[in-house]
């Protein structure tokens, strides 16, 4: 937290969400941007890789994939920055990402 005279302002690490390949389009579409702390218990359930500082190739292996992107400057000591490939497809994710939310009393 940092604090000024005349304002407060909230320092929060967030992770981004992508949806990428079949219809969401081989660049992806940014699905949801949220603090990597809420986001870590999901990612602790997924079998996920990390992929380097440049967005994923599109997988040859199957036709969607789920990116999650921690920008340079956000990463803490278990999360490098770049970005993660996450082996669930974008429609089971976002059914664990809803799930998750709703535990959390959080809309998507």
């Amino acid at each position: 937290m940092v604090w000024s005279a005349y304002k407060v302002h909230v320092c929060v690490i967030v992770a981004k969400i992508f949806y990428c390949g079949g219809s969401f389009g081989r660049l992806g579409v940014l699905r949801a941007v949220m603090p990597l702390s809420d986001l870590k218990p999901l990612m602790f359930e997924e079998n996920l890789g990390y992929v380097g500082h440049l967005f994923p190739e599109e997988n040859q292996k199957s036709s969607a994939q789920t990116v999650i992107e921690i920008v340079p400057g956000e990463e803490d000591e278990s999360w490098n920055a770049g970005f993660y490939v996450i082996e669930k497809a974008p429609v089971p994710f976002e059914d664990s990402l809803r799930k998750l939310c709703k535990s959390a009393s959080r809309s998507v």
